[in-house]
């Protein structure tokens, strides 16, 4: 049996949603900020996008 792109790419889809739900039980849950919670989010969309940055550029914004 060959398997298709897009059969792959379901397979990957919900594998990766199957990890997040590990992940969610196990990591503990802990109180975040709500600044805390927009840059979460906005590093998630970042993520989806695919951007990416400097480390230079990351290390200064953070004041590493």
């Amino acid at each position: 049996m060959q398997a298709s792109l897009d059969t792959i790419y379901t397979e990957i889809k919900t594998l990766r949603r199957e990890v997040e739900l590990i992940k969610t039980a196990l990591i503990p849950e802990e109180e975040t900020s709500d600044e805390e919670r927009l840059e979460i989010h906005k590093i998630r969309e970042e993520t989806k996008r695919g951007g990416r940055f400097r480390l230079d550029d990351v290390l200064k914004e953070l004041n590493v």
